[in-house]
């Protein structure tokens, strides 16, 4: 039975582990996991279940200028890392994913974390990964189709990389700007359409192990 059940899934795991979106979803996340780790253990420290150890740091005043508590320096670390979490995946996996396109990873990164910040009015990773991917993309076209500013010779490269990256940069941007507005006249955005069409069915089909295998 263990054998058969290699046979089938092995060389699924194999085609899975080489598949290069999925590679730059795990590397992408992995970017954030150290820092998360060190987020839950400030939130730990503020949120140890013993009455007493809460209410020490509710009542001990840091600043007595503006109020504010040990719970509340303590609790910063943990909202530094958590509150921004999908801006570390979507850096992350954009980065991940230029390395993988042969491009230039740290523009790829930024421009993915622009396009995400372009369309969106509240937090929402799952189009923070969509922006990455779609972003390098046209990133990495308008590049190799040589749509980029040539520097003389002697330019540092630093002053080079800058200047070549200016017009696909801005190609993504305008794309990106694009999709805003017009899902702006259609009175909606991405992030209710994912909402809507995605996420509320999955939720929709509650917590069976059958739903759970499906989202």
């Amino acid at each position: 039975m263990m054998k058969k059940l290699e046979k089938i899934l092995m060389p699924l795991a194999e085609a899975i582990g080489r598949n290069k979106y999925l590679m730059s979803i795990r590397d992408g996340f992995l970017v954030s996991t150290p820092l998360l780790i060190g987020g839950s253990i400030f939130l730990l420290i503020a949120n140890f279940p013993i009455q007493g150890w809460i209410n020490f740091l509710e009542t001990t005043v840091v600043n007595s200028s503006t109020g504010q508590t040990l719970a509340s320096f303590i609790s910063k670390p943990a909202g530094a890392t958590f509150d921004i979490m999908a801006i570390f995946a979507v850096i992350g996996i954009a980065y991940s994913f230029a390395g993988k396109m042969n491009t230039n990873k740290i523009f790829g990164a930024a421009v993915a974390v622009v396009s995400w910040f372009l369309i969106m009015p509240s937090k929402g990773i799952f189009v923070g990964i969509m922006c990455a991917f779609l972003s390098v993309h046209i990133y990495t076209y308008v590049e190799r189709k040589g749509w980029t500013i040539k520097m003389p010779a002697g330019v540092p490269p630093t002053v080079e990389e800058s200047f070549a990256a200016l017009i696909p940069a801005a190609m993504v941007m305008i794309v990106f700007f694009t999709i805003n507005l017009l899902f702006g006249f259609l009175g909606t955005n991405v992030f209710q359409i994912i909402f809507e069409f995605l996420q509320t069915p999955l939720l929709n089909l509650g917590d069976t192990l059958g739903a759970m295998v499906v989202a």
